[in-house]
């Protein structure tokens, strides 16, 4: 069978880089928070730590209490796991003044391990925590795994972290110590992330205390922390998820 002239050309690699390039430009123009994690002092972001960049806005005392919450919110995370495995570089948009200017905004979010940029209602240690241990998860179960399939199911990834991160939205927590999650006649949390994301701009409180609550039974059955760690190894070598 002759090859159709179309399928001549998509072989050709003049055609093939221009369509890589049309697709990194339609990438750029289209997700400013990668725009800044590309090139930050093209945005107008500075370095105040390692790995750490601020919108050239912010003040000091927003720094200040921006790297306090942040330590915090690792510590959060450290109590879970027993190393930090990742190292994602965080922008920091304090001033409010950069990157989605249409409301409403997300407080923070998490691409894969590479990055997390964060607006001023999300840095705080709650958000930091959550945050990191997104990148945690994906991470320690393979960043190409994560961007090219789903490794875990969303309730999974999105439950853990509001579990590391004890967001009292979703909690119950006393003394530093989650004791469950809010009662509630909640829905079955999707595993997928696309119907995740969909429902969780609508049904933020349902979906994710949901997921909270699931991962609590989940973390209940196989043994805490210890029993996460191990999955996400096994994920990693090509294991099913474990229920």
């Amino acid at each position: 069978m002759r090859d159709l002239p179309i399928m001549n050309l998509l072989r050709s690699p003049v055609i093939g880089f221009t369509l890589l390039v049309l697709a990194v430009t339609w990438l750029l123009y289209s997700e400013p928070h990668v725009r800044t994690y590309l090139c930050p002092a093209c945005t107008g972001f500075r370095e105040i730590a390692p790995r750490i960049y601020v919108d050239q806005k912010a003040t000091d005392a927003e720094i200040d209490a921006a790297l306090l919450s942040f330590a915090a919110g690792q510590r959060m995370v450290l109590d879970f796991y027993p190393d930090q495995a990742s190292n994602p570089v965080w922008l920091l948009c304090l001033s409010g003044q950069c990157g989605v200017r249409n409301l409403p905004r997300p407080l923070a979010m998490a691409y894969v391990n590479w990055f997390v940029f964060a607006y001023p209602d999300g840095a705080n240690a709650t958000i930091f925590a959550h945050e990191l241990a997104h990148a945690e998860l994906h991470h320690r179960v393979g960043s190409s795994r994560r961007f090219f399939s789903q490794a875990v199911p969303a309730w999974f990834d999105e439950g853990l972290s509001v579990y590391i991160s004890q967001d009292t939205r979703y909690l119950d927590v006393e003394d530093g110590e989650v004791t469950g999650c809010k009662a509630g006649d909640w829905p079955q949390p999707p595993s997928d992330q696309r119907t995740f994301r969909r429902l969780g701009a609508t049904q933020s409180e349902e979906i994710y205390t949901a997921s909270a609550c699931r991962v609590i039974e989940w973390l209940e059955r196989h043994g805490g922390a210890e029993a996460v760690v191990a999955m996400l190894r096994e994920r990693r070598a090509g294991d099913v998820f474990r229920e």
